[in-house]
């Protein structure tokens, strides 16, 4: 657990020179007259002085310590002391001077629970014990401010909701001096500079969908090339870009649509809006992408209905290309200016619509009642590719004139006469002449005669 004190002697280790040195905490300086936390990695502001404004970001990371004057502030002490959940507070500078004011108006802080750390058992929180460090002031606003934020909102409470969880504590001296233990729980909206963008009415009651107008730039943390929800200025480093907002509730209004018809709704809007936002730059030319995401049933159900459009790059690794000044100016992408693709010529963007293919005419047969196997093979003799004559058809079914058949024609002319096409086949060529007719059976031989007697034995002549 890091502990800083803030006694005079604690000062940091200074880099050599020509060196850059990045550590967890980062370069710090703190003193017993300077000391303030600072932004979070993901999350929000970090608000120096006696009243400390501390969001939670997903990863929890604390980027260091930096000097600042704390101030002590009376409105701050009476602000903490009346607060109770659904108080919305406001402050100009610092929220050592915050004030409850009505919810409808202008503030910057929304109470959802007062937690009084006096309550829980141990010597942590005791009268003499000393002000939690920022990480254990971190890690309490995880444990407390968390669950307190889901039990106000109840079916309001949108996981991907625009304003950020946060906490505010009295700071160092008035834990010393006054004994103060009370944390406050709440929403607060994070803008650009470092500083709480004010907001009118509950949170419960307004749209919280993640969206911004266009223009913004969101800025990326730099250990992780993941892109963060807080504006910064578009000449600083930054992730995206916001080119729009689509409202899904214009098109949508019988309940959650699914992803897919989410998915049409919204890239067409956005590829509609971000063409009109980069004009006369086209979005191709810069080689940035088009983002946009869907909403899930937990955010619809709290109210929000819209989704925003944004312009980035990311890497192969899974992060984001680092992007400086805004896409219609000198954008550089990681520190280089985009190199556009080439251009498509026009001819192959107008190209010529190729005519389709005539209608291939099918020839139509009769069902033969005798011989099956010759229809078959007339069918398959009688495919045409576009253009060919029905003429082929009859020429393959009528034999050659010039051609003789070899040997006598064993299958008899069929009894009913089949018909192709609608004409009748004609009979089979009669036999050559000089063969019987293979219709009639051979003649029968000639009957056998009488066997024959013995040989005649010639008679010898008188003596």
């Amino acid at each position: 657990m890091l502990q800083l004190s803030e006694r005079d002697d604690v000062t940091p280790d200074q880099p050599e020179p020509g060196t850059s040195r990045r550590t967890f905490l980062g370069t710090f300086q703190a003193t017993s007259t300077r000391r303030a936390l600072l932004l979070t990695a993901l999350g929000g502001l970090l608000i120096a002085g006696v009243v400390t404004a501390l969001p939670i970001g997903y990863n929890n990371r604390l980027a260091g310590y930096a000097g600042s004057n704390p101030l002590s502030g009376t409105k701050g002490t009476a602000a903490f002391a009346n607060a109770k959940s659904g108080s919305c507070l406001t402050w100009d500078k610092s929220p050592d001077a915050a004030t409850i004011v009505d919810c409808k108006d202008d503030h910057k802080f929304e109470v959802a629970e007062s937690v009084d750390m006096r309550t829980y058992p141990g010597s942590e929180y005791g009268p003499n014990a000393a002000p939690p460090s920022a990480a254990r002031i971190q890690q309490i606003s995880l444990e407390q401010c968390q669950p307190a934020v889901e039990r106000y909102l109840g079916d309001k409470f949108d996981p991907n909701s625009k304003f950020t969880i946060s906490m505010l504590w009295s700071g160092d001296k008035a834990w010393k001096q006054d004994g103060e233990r009370r944390m406050l729980c709440g929403l607060q909206l994070p803008g650009t500079d470092n500083q709480q963008v004010a907001f009118k009415g509950r949170v419960a009651e307004v749209d919280q969908s993640k969206v911004w107008p266009a223009g913004t730039c969101l800025g990326i943390d730099p250990p992780t090339n993941q892109p963060t929800d807080i504006p910064v200025d578009c000449g600083a480093p930054h992730a995206m870009e916001v080119t729009g907002a689509v409202n899904l509730a214009e098109k949508f209004s019988a309940g959650l649509p699914s992803d897919a018809d989410q998915d049409a709704f919204i890239k067409d809007a956005c590829t509609r809006m971000t063409d009109a936002y980069l004009a006369p730059v086209q979005l191709r030319s810069t080689t940035l992408t088009l983002i946009y995401s869907t909403i899930s049933l937990p955010s619809w159900t709290a109210g929000s209905h819209q989704v925003a459009c944004s312009i980035g790059a990311t890497l192969g690794n899974g992060g984001w290309a680092t992007l400086i000044n805004p896409a219609k100016g000198a954008l550089l992408i990681n520190g280089m200016p985009p190199v556009p693709p080439p251009d498509i010529p026009s001819e192959r963007l107008n190209l010529p619509s190729i005519p389709l293919l005539p209608d291939v005419p099918t020839t139509t047969y009769s069902p033969s009642a005798t011989d099956n196997s010759s229809q078959s093979s007339q069918s398959t003799q009688t495919q045409h590719l576009p253009q060919q004559s029905t003429a082929t058809a009859t020429q393959t079914q009528t034999p050659s004139s010039t051609a003789a058949p070899t040997t006598p024609a064993a299958v008899p002319p069929p009894a009913d006469g089949n018909v192709v096409n609608g004409e009748p086949v004609p009979p089979a060529p009669p036999p050559p002449a000089d063969a019987p007719p293979m219709d009639s059976p051979p003649a029968p031989a000639a009957p056998a005669g009488p066997p024959p007697g013995p040989a005649d034995v010639p008679v010898p002549p008188p003596a």
